[in-house]
């Protein structure tokens, strides 16, 4: 895992240090700044996208590591091991909800660790799976609030990264407060234009849950329900009473005969 995450981390510095000004370095930090600002505004908008898009970087990385760990040669197969673990991971969070919901989650939080932490050793990378396991369990269970908070710091954090570079500034502070700004505007702009929806899908549970109180019964319906158990019971009396004051008459009409 170490050696992994060490061949990662120079792949990024070599992109970070090389000429800013040629033609693939901004094409790339476009693309991002792109793919950063769409994901601020639109990241909860376009859910099954992130999830099938976060599921195959998930699943490719797993493939790649047990590529790696089993100690594969030939690049093909790294290849297709990616490849398989990427599309497998893709298909079963688009096909099964909280699988998709979880994958994301996990996904944005291990992004946004790697990006605060800058993990250099095992237990530091750990760390980052970590919280990212940690925010897709939170995902599971506040899906619409996490995912938009989520997405929009991600969306921001690409963002100001790029556009810091893409424009020259130094990312401390300038990226940083960049990247910032970003997330809270695409949070107040996620969180608008998903409020009809917030409602709809509240009013939709309420009218699936039953009404408790027309569920249960009335105090006067219960009252009037004991009342005429008790009047029942009083009539049932009754007619026991005749009946033995028959039966007596019976027995002694058979004595004088």
């Amino acid at each position: 895992m170490t050696d992994i995450l060490n061949r990662l981390l120079i792949i990024i510095q070599r992109l970070q240090y090389m000429d800013t000004q040629s033609t693939i370095v901004m094409a790339v930090y476009g693309v991002l700044l792109a793919f950063g600002i769409l994901n601020c505004i639109l990241g909860y908008r376009l859910l099954r996208f992130w999830v099938m898009l976060f599921g195959f970087v998930l699943g490719g990385g797993a493939g790649f590591a047990v590529a790696y760990t089993t100690g594969m040669s030939d690049k093909l197969m790294y290849a297709a091991a990616v490849l398989i673990g990427g599309v497998l991971l893709a298909l079963l969070a688009f096909l099964i909800y909280k699988v998709g919901i979880f994958v994301i989650g996990t996904g944005i939080g291990m992004a946004l660790g790697i990006y605060v932490l800058h993990p250099t050793s095992s237990a530091v990378f750990f760390l980052c799976i970590l919280l990212g396991v940690g925010l897709g369990i939170l995902a599971m269970r506040f899906v619409k609030g996490v995912l938009i908070v989520a997405t929009s710091l991600l969306g921001g954090v690409l963002s100001g990264y790029s556009l810091a570079e893409l424009s020259g500034f130094p990312q401390l502070p300038i990226g940083v407060a960049m990247s910032a700004a970003f997330a809270v505007f695409g949070m107040l702009i996620q969180f608008t234009i998903n409020r009809e929806k917030y409602e709809d899908d509240e009013e939709e549970e309420n009218s699936e849950k039953p009404d408790k109180e027309e569920n249960l019964p009335k105090i006067q319906d219960v009252e009037d329900y004991l009342e005429e158990m008790m009047e029942k019971d009083r009539e049932w009396e009754e007619q026991r009473k005749i009946r033995r004051q028959r039966r007596r008459v019976q027995q002694e009409n058979q004595k004088d005969n």
